[in-house]
């Protein structure tokens, strides 16, 4: 039995090594250690693990790639906890002596050896020597048990300490070991063992690290492409900077973006090519000359290795090469760059020679799909023909961008780039690759482009292509205001040169007028749109076009304009085949009234960005999906939609996309009325630069939230405020937010006795929904109107007819909403009998959907008629709200209520509120209870 003091010690550790996950780096020569905050998924599984083993010994394997700052984990963990440590390294060199590993373990400071484990041991007597041992050390206090490169380990040693690690919560012992990842198969020592892996940092992290590592800070146009090039691997970081001080301090120009040959990343990678078999190194050559083959392409054109029964495993557990769903490619952009430089020529000119053979004669699919690569890798071959090379590197490229495959495209133009010797067939290639590392979803490689070809290029279409990037990248993650500009000023540039790419400027920076709410930049754009349509235009431009007619006049409040237009936008998408034209025929559905063809095109517009790898466009799709989920009181889905856009835009560095994102969770939970929550998703929303970037449209959103939750608390003079706001907000005057917004404008007013700018905002409201016959929007009006009316049988008749359009229209909570409004007239009418039946109806809905403010309103309604409140009953597990199942799935997995809060952007109250719920309706007393009922 554990004594009290090491139980509270042994939590105490487990809650340290949050921090010391946060404080992960590469330690210079000077030995201070680089704190960087980038392991935010090591923290959530070490704290899970703390919460889960807090009365016992916990163990964790931490994974991440060679340089990845794994080592340096370890070594802080032990400085933090100043727990007595025992350590061991995985050596390589004795994989195959069993137990060499166990017989290297280092004991704490002042401890005698441990015992030997001899050879010839069976791995169940090495155990219970093991326990036996840990437990005389354990008599003194808690033990942290390190154990580096676990994957280097013989297999009797890992098989122990795997065995220790499954058993450990019997121990006060914190067991952390860390390894490379590896394809492994079921069965594999460390398996039913805890896992968290370091990520590779992010652009910002990778740029605090690289300025802190150089002694003369280089210009921001190295640095940032010196970040791209290093795929967040820390070490490679630091000795890239390393490379840079050396040559900055004798005034030589930046090195090539390969880590320094004495450095240890390019040193390990050496490393671990000589070591590989003959027949394995054949098959690393193979992937690093082309990395878009499959199996049988590849042993076709290497004979050792198809000899070889043993290669493939031994190439992938090298880590030099990774199975992924187009077959083997090298581990990384950084790791071939490595294996190219320092590979023996002679390997990948028989790599290139032998595949050339291979593939001479490939015959690809009808219609111009993928071709044979064989004249390329002659060409490479060639050195004579440097130009020769880059144009079938560039058709390579050309044809990977038509299969979808944008990042290899961007490597391929990149590659044809090096090879061209003149400046502006250079800096074009080099805008290529920009274009398609933009288009694949990497913003900051774009940029690198841009900055690389400024002063290669002169030709005008280059100079748009350039602008055309940059926009692309403030639009998602800058300052909108800078994109219109230089949108526009690429539109110009390239439309004597490529008029589709003209017409995508043209697009996007329509968009970005909306975002900042320029919508006067927005109506000269649309004129200019007018002005370029053809009669040949394809459907996809022919859309992008007709949209900007249509949307202007909606602006415009030009709706008999507008309808016509929209209708037309709609109709060109049947035949649209690309993302964007889809995403805008998406919202012109939802700006018709017609959220279910807006929801359906816009799912279409994410499944083809998916399909033709234009990640850059699946968060801008996914504001539409939440949207049109919105509008058809789908509110699961529309915050299930919103919070995977949140998580993709920040993976793809669209933090303008994520505001957009959390916008409107926002108010997907001001409309389920959860005032605590809106508060919160505000909070983020700000916090992440909705003021200082100029983002008028999710202010907006924001501002209808916020009345929205003031609505819900029952303060409708702050709601009337906060509705005002969006008039001289960040984008200022935005006609479409506020039109929108109009029936909770209507509701506030009347509330607060100002019903004059109700009746104005109302006017613009239906001159909208006559245009576009949703019975949705009309159910609204009729509320909207029996608010105003004056009198009782006006108002009576307004109120029937919006419940009557509720139901055809099937919006339950919208129905339940003017259910309780109604009901209160009709009380104040002395009418309670006819109030009592709205409100059961109304209550049943609101408990429903989880919507406890309104709740809670009907159920005060209901006692004032006389009333008395029935207690809600138990149910059973289909029974619990779409919030209650994620947060029980959540708790399944064992995340813990701060966890789950930040995952689902609510509060710690919030989580606790609804866990309690879960366990009354389901009839369980704990956590651990509701992970096996739910498994």
């Amino acid at each position: 039995m554990l004594s009290i003091f090491v139980l509270l010690r042994l939590f105490v550790v487990l809650l340290t090594v949050h921090t010391v996950a946060m404080s992960v780096g590469i330690t210079a020569e000077t030995g201070s250690p680089i704190r960087l905050q980038s392991r935010s998924s090591v923290l959530a599984a070490l704290r899970r693990t703390a919460d889960r083993r807090a009365r016992g010994g916990a163990a964790m394997v931490v994974e991440g790639a060679y340089g990845s700052g794994k080592s340096v984990l370890l070594e802080q963990l032990s400085v933090e906890t100043g727990l007595p440590t025992l350590d061991l390294t995985g050596v390589g060199a004795e994989r195959d002596i069993p137990f060499a590993g166990l017989n290297r373990i280092s004991p704490p400071h002042g401890s005698p050896p441990l015992p030997e484990f001899p050879i010839d041991e069976t791995e169940p007597v090495a155990w219970q020597r093991l326990w036996r041992e840990l437990g005389r050390l354990l008599d003194h206090g808690p033990l942290l048990l390190r154990v580096d490169d676990a994957h280097l380990l013989d297999t009797p040693s890992l098989r122990v300490l795997a065995l220790l690690a499954r058993r450990i919560e019997r121990l006060s012992a914190l067991l952390v070991l860390t390894a490379e990842p590896v394809h492994e198969a079921p069965g594999q020592p460390l398996d039913g063992i805890p896992r968290s892996r370091l990520a590779p940092l992010d652009f910002s992290d990778g740029m605090r690290l690289l300025y802190g590592q150089a002694r003369f800070p280089p210009s921001p146009e190295v640095a940032e492409e010196v970040v791209a090039s290093s795929e967040g691997n820390p070490l490679a970081l630091v000795e890239f900077a390393r490379a840079l001080t050396a040559r900055q301090s004798i005034g030589l120009a930046p090195p090539p973006l390969v880590p320094p040959h004495d450095g240890r990343f390019r040193g390990e990678t050496r490393r671990r090519l000589w070591s590989l078999p003959d027949s394995a190194r054949e098959l690393v050559m193979l992937t690093v000359v082309h990395d878009r083959l499959d199996h049988e392409d590849v042993l076709a054109a290497a004979p050792l290795a198809a000899a070889d029964p043993h290669a493939w495993s031994t190439v992938v557990g090298s880590g030099l090469v990774e199975l992924g769903e187009g077959g083997p490619r090298p581990a990384g952009e950084l790791r071939r760059r490595c294996l190219e430089t320092d590979a023996c020529p002679g390997e990948l000119r028989r790599a290139r020679l032998s595949l050339a053979r291979e593939l001479e004669g490939t015959r690809g699919f009808e219609g111009g799909g993928y071709r044979t690569p064989a004249p390329r890798h002659r060409a490479e071959v060639s050195a004579d023909s440097p130009e020769r090379l880059a144009t079938e590197l560039e058709r390579t490229a050309h044809e990977a961008e038509s299969d979808g495959e944008h990042d290899r495209a961007s490597r391929l133009y990149e590659r044809a780039a090096a090879l061209s010797h003149h400046d502006e067939s250079k800096g074009l290639r080099i805008l290529a690759a920009g274009y398609d590392a933009w288009t694949g979803g990497e913003p900051r490689r774009a940029l690198v482009m841009t900055r690389r070809a400024r002063t290669l290029v002169r030709s005008s279409g280059a100079r748009g292509m350039r602008d055309l990037l940059h926009g692309g990248v403030e639009l998602c993650d800058g300052k909108p205001a800078t994109a219109v500009r230089e949108l526009t000023e690429a539109s110009s540039a390239l439309l004597d040169t490529d008029r589709e790419l003209a017409i995508t400027a043209l697009m996007l920076a329509g968009d970005a007028c909306c975002v900042t709410g320029d919508y006067r930049e927005y109506y000269e754009l649309a004129s200019r749109a007018e002005w370029l349509r053809r009669p040949d235009d394809s459907p996809n431009t022919a859309l992008v076009l007709r949209n900007f007619t249509a949307m202007s006049a909606t602006f415009q409040g030009r709706h008999e304009v507008a309808a016509p237009a929209l209708r037309e936008v709609i109709r060109l998408a049947d035949r649209a085949t690309e993302p964007a034209p889809l995403v805008l025929a998406g919202n012109a559905a939802f700006t018709l009234g017609d959220p279910a063809v807006s929801h359906r095109l816009a799912t279409r517009a994410q499944r083809t960005a998916e399909e033709r790898g234009e990640t850059v466009q699946l968060p801008w799709a996914s504001v539409y999906v939440s949207l049109s989920a919105l509008l058809l009181e789908r509110y699961s889905e529309a915050e299930s939609s919103a919070l995977e856009g949140v998580r993709i835009s920040r993976a793809l560095g669209q933090r303008n996309r994520m505001i957009d994102h959390l916008a409107l969770l926002a108010l997907v939970a001001a409309l389920r009325g959860e005032p605590e929550t809106v508060e919160i998703r505000l909070k983020q929303a700000t916090e992440h630069g909705l003021l200082s970037r100029g983002l008028g449209r999710p202010d907006a959103f924001c501002s209808w939230a916020a009345a929205c939750a003031e609505l819900a608390h029952g303060r409708p003079v702050r709601a009337v405020h906060r509705l005002r706001l969006m008039d001289s907000g960040i984008g200022g005057f935005n006609p479409a937010v506020r039109v929108l917004a109009a029936p909770h404008f209507v509701e506030a007013a009347v509330s607060c006795g100002e019903p004059d700018d109700a009746v104005r905002l109302l006017g613009a409201f239906d001159h909208w929904v006559s245009s576009t016959r949703s019975t949705t929007r009309m159910a609204l009006s009729h509320r909207c109107h029996a608010l105003l009316a004056e009198r009782p049988a006006d108002a009576d008749e307004r109120f029937r007819a919006a419940i009557e359009s509720h139901r055809e229209s099937g919006g339950t909570l919208e129905l339940a909403r003017t259910e309780l409004l109604y009901a209160g007239r009709l009380r104040r009418a002395r009418k309670p009998a006819a109030a009592r039946e709205l409100l059961d109806e109304a209550g049943a809905i609101f408990d429903e959907y989880g919507a406890e403010p309104w709740s809670r309103r009907a159920r005060a309604e209901l006692r004032a008629t006389g009333r008395s409140v029935p207690t809600r009953s138990s149910g059973a597990v289909n029974e619990l709200t779409a919030r209650q199942a994620e947060i029980s799935r959540l708790v399944a997995e064992g995340a813990t209520n701060r966890e789950i809060a930040e995952l689902l952007y609510v509060s710690d109250r919030t989580v606790e509120h609804h866990l309690r719920n879960v366990f009354a309706n389901l009839g369980v007393r704990s956590r651990t209870e509701l992970a096996k009922l739910l498994r």
